[in-house]
């Protein structure tokens, strides 16, 4: 039993193959997916740049979470992209990158200089001075957990300017 043949599919439209740049508060979002070829990453990084120029961005977030593969040639696209976009005034924060992917950058001996790192797309915009409106800081966590164990406890608020005693 034979297979019908499948039509060969089109070409993939030059605006479609393109990696999206989010502007945000200043700042450029590049969320890497899949498998990225050597021509997208060239786009990526006139894309880029041009972004930069346009819009003045202070910081750029490039997620690599969603690449399949991340080899020697990528890392050295992105490491010119970050020497690229530090003189023009824009930082750069790698985020996402796998435990796998730093073991295999490590034993490759590739080095991302002049690029931060951050675990996530949150940290990494931290890193730029971007956080949340009513986002917690470390300082909050801790006071709202100092409040929960003294109300745990029966002390008396802070707040009140007393000491912490237990309530009677």
């Amino acid at each position: 039993m034979s297979h019908p043949e499948f039509p060969e599919q089109p070409p993939v439209p030059r605006e479609l193959s393109r990696i999206p740049i989010i502007p945000l508060w200043g700042q450029l979002i590049v969320p890497l997916q899949g498998d990225i070829t050597d021509a997208q990453a060239a786009q990526l990084c006139s894309d880029v740049l041009r972004d930069i120029q346009r819009t003045g961005a202070r910081g750029m977030v490039v997620d690599i979470s969603g690449l399949w593969l991340v080899d020697s040639h990528l890392c050295a696209v992105l490491a010119r992209l970050a020497g690229s976009a530090r003189l023009m005034g824009t930082r750069t924060v790698l985020c996402g990158m796998g435990a796998d992917v730093a073991l295999t950058l490590q034993s490759m001996g590739i080095q991302l200089e002049g690029v931060e790192t951050a675990l996530g797309l949150e940290e990494g915009l931290a890193l730029l001075g971007i956080r949340a409106v009513g986002a917690r800081t470390v300082e909050s966590e801790r006071e709202a957990a100092q409040n929960l164990a003294d109300e745990m406890l029966g002390l008396s608020p802070v707040a009140t300017g007393t000491s912490r005693s237990p309530v009677s």
